[in-house]
């Protein structure tokens, strides 16, 4: 289900978590899809792209991963803004998360990644997704 990707000089190494992920855009649109990849501080998320209300580079988001079962999941959510887009989908940067999103969320990258302490020594160095109190924006 996951394995560690080429770093490419980039700050966090790069895990394929292949999860479900809805992204709320600021100006209403609801997009769905599945993660390819993450690192601690962004994603690219798979999703058929309409050309027509296709988001823009730099535009507000917020992700929510769904963990667990389909029927009762567990929402990570995750305020982000577009980084960049392709034919395959949109990559993310990552901006802020709550405490508990962020637990949940570092659980998920270090059980998916075959060199687990890697990815926490990474993130002794560059802690990449900051964490906001539930009513912050």
């Amino acid at each position: 289900m996951s394995q560690v990707a080429d770093s490419n000089n980039r700050k966090h190494t790069r895990v394929a978590v292949h999860v479900t992920a809805e992204i709320y855009m600021e100006a209403g649109a609801v997009l769905k899809g599945t993660t390819r990849n993450m690192i601690f501080g962004g994603a690219f998320v798979n999703i058929d792209l309409d050309e027509s209300t296709a988001p823009q580079i730099g535009d507000k988001c917020e992700l929510h991963l769904k963990l667990g079962s389909s029927e009762a999941p567990l929402t990570v959510p995750v305020k982000c803004k577009l980084a960049r887009t392709n034919a395959d989908g949109l990559g993310i940067e990552f901006l802020s998360t709550t405490i508990e999103g962020y637990w949940h969320f570092k659980n998920l990258m270090v059980y998916n990644s075959p060199e687990s302490d890697r990815l926490l020594q990474e993130l002794e160095t560059h802690p990449g997704l900051s964490i906001k109190k539930e009513n912050q924006t």
